[in-house]
């Protein structure tokens, strides 16, 4: 049994607890890395995150509200070390392919998110009393998740074959089977036993000035017993002095020291008392009343529990990952695991891909409805490689440039997170940075110009970007006429070709997409012209029936505007019709078929 008087019980120094004292495992990053110490981070744009929709990616990854940053921040390192990708992906697999490991775990984030709660009540402590309550909590919480984890590894048995899940499973059982582990959770109830014996309430004597007002108070006991309030009212227990009452029952209402509020949201504690004077003297009290209980939770100081608190973020990024790959699957989507080609290859081939923000919008609120997705998006390959890297994307308004291009930048951001990609077959080298330039909101108060904001972001991104880059381009320079816009394109064309980064250049320049004039320049990079499908109507009719496809191709030379502008009831006949009904045209030339033919 473990006293207070006899603390050399456990000074074990034996090296078989080593991994117990100071166990470093992460599900996320290899043994010697970690966001810190890991050198491939990649590099992002000003407005990358938000152009690409990462926002919404990382709410469906997160499980719990309580995890955004560390999901922003897992997707936003960008990591391009293959090593670490791999670690990842093995991971995932094991949490998609072992048998009710995904469902064991999520049992588990019940556990840790009460060791998380312990741990934030020590650190908000405002006593040497509620520090060890919070300490003796989190033990207790540590002791059942090593527990729970001995269970889901045991369960899981040799379906486990990741490096990241393994390690995990080989640093439990060490701590599971140690001796200081093993006196902790034997030791642990008879502590919380004496912690819930030591005070349940107190006695104050209050002093009353002449006019009967509380001036001064004292505390006259400590008691192992909770006082109860009177459910009758304060003059109905005194009219009725003939009923027998219990000492620790009171003649008015219980009142309750409130929770805490934060951002209305309700914290598990309640308001410190601790500011008024009466409560530091039971703070001095209660000092000496536990501790013996300090003094036995002092001895197990070297179990370290920090890696249990990077734990929980973790399994929340899988599980939701798995989630997520599961509903796209029975919405009839395919995705796939990406093979990691070498960086030096600069290249992306995605066969039948699709936009992931496009997949999210689409899909039912709730998960658990039946949705088939497949004949509502439409599928497109990408191949970035040595047939090009410049890819140069007309088409018409509305047309699906904007989503194909926003696409590429997403499967680039899940693949070097380590998660699967939308599309059936996947073989992508890392970059070393997204950056993208796409239209934003014109604000009235710039002193340089439309034209001046875009010129100002694309010198921003060439003085980041490398050949190993990730450049998306949407209807950049319409700023300007577009006989400039096709000037300054061309230039920005060459020095891309120059230094072989991977490029989206999403346009209405069809002139731009003639690539001979950019292939003629210097460079390795080859560009190649992209068009997104549009049909004609038949006969007479205007009609543009896009087909979303996303095919190489020389440009149509049109971007359907007369379809968009009947669309939204702004083409000339329809503007005519409008006048005529107003009454507004008298003379008979002004008939639409007349000014079709002027």
């Amino acid at each position: 049994m473990l006293t207070p008087d006899h603390p050399e019980k456990i000074a074990v120094s034996d090296t078989s607890n080593a991994s117990e004292n100071k166990p470093n495992v992460s599900l996320l990053w290899p043994p010697g890395l970690d966001d810190f110490t890991c050198k491939e981070i990649g590099q992002w744009g000003e407005h990358s995150a938000i152009d690409l929709g990462i926002g919404k990616i990382v709410n469906v990854l997160n499980l719990q509200s309580r995890h955004v940053s560390q999901m922003q921040n897992i997707l936003s390192a960008l990591c391009y070390n293959p090593s670490v990708i791999f670690y990842r992906q093995n991971v995932l697999d094991d949490f998609l392919n072992c048998p009710g490991l995904a469902e064991e775990m999520e049992k588990l984030l019940d556990l840790l998110r009460q060791f998380e709660r312990a741990l934030f009540r020590i650190q908000k402590a405002s006593s040497n009393f509620q520090e060890i309550a919070g300490e003796l909590s989190k033990m207790e919480m540590y002791t059942e998740c090593i527990q729970k984890l001995k269970s889901v590894f045991t369960q899981a048995g040799p379906a486990l074959h990741s490096e990241g899940l393994l390690l995990l499973r080989d640093i439990v059982t060490k701590i599971e089977a140690g001796e200081i582990f093993q006196v902790l959770v034997q030791e642990l109830p008879e502590l919380r036993a004496k912690m819930q014996g030591l005070i349940s309430s107190i006695t104050i004597g209050v002093n009353l000035d002449h006019d009967y007002r509380p001036v001064e108070a004292t505390l006259l006991s400590i008691n192992t017993r909770s006082f109860q309030g009177d459910e009758n009212s304060f003059f109905g227990r005194l009219l009725n002095l003939q009923k027998k009452k219990s000492e620790y029952q009171g003649i008015g209402q219980l009142h309750s020291v409130p929770f805490q509020i934060m951002h209305g949201i309700e914290l598990p504690d309640r308001q410190n008392p601790m500011m008024f004077p009466l409560f530091k003297d039971l703070d001095l009290v209660l000092q000496k009343v536990t501790g013996p209980i300090a003094a036995a939770l002092a001895q197990y100081v070297q179990v370290n529990t920090s890696f249990l608190e990077k734990l929980g973020p973790e399994i929340v990024f899988y599980l939701g990952a798995v989630r997520l790959i599961q509903r796209l699957r029975a919405a009839g989507l395919p995705v796939c695991r990406p093979e990691i080609a070498p960086a030096e290859k600069r290249m992306c081939e995605l066969e039948d891909f699709y936009n992931l923000e496009l997949a999210l919008n689409l899909l039912d609120p709730d998960p658990y409805k039946e949705q088939d997705l497949s004949q509502e998006i439409v599928l497109n390959d990408v191949a970035f490689g040595s047939q090009g890297r410049i890819f140069i994307l007309t088409g018409p308004n509305r047309g699906g440039k904007t989503t194909y291009t926003q696409g590429i930048g997403v499967a680039q951001i899940l693949c070097q997170a380590g998660l699967y990609v939308p599309a059936r077959k996947a073989r992508i080298s890392p970059v070393d940075g997204i950056f993208t330039h796409f239209p934003l909101e014109e604000k009235p108060d710039l002193n340089v110009g439309r034209l001046g904001e875009e010129a100002q972001r694309l010198n921003a991104i060439f003085q980041r970007i490398t050949r190993h880059s990730l450049v998306l381009f949407n209807e950049t320079l319409s700023a300007t006429s577009p006989g400039e816009s096709l000037y300054l394109a061309r230039d920005l064309m060459q020095v891309l070709r120059k230094l072989g980064v991977r490029t989206v250049y999403a346009t209405h320049l069809h002139e731009l997409a003639k690539t001979d004039v950019i292939n003629d320049l210097p460079g390795d990079s080859l560009a190649i012209s992209l068009v997104a499908g549009a049909v004609l109507g038949n006969g007479t009719s205007d009609e543009v029936k896009r087909t979303y496809k996303i095919i190489p191709s020389p440009a149509t030379g049109f971007s359907y505007a007369k379809d968009i502008a009947r669309r939204h009831g702004i083409s000339s006949e329809q503007l005519i019709d409008v006048l005529q009904q107003r009454r507004c045209l008298l003379d008979a030339d002004s008939s639409p078929s007349s000014v079709t033919q002027r």
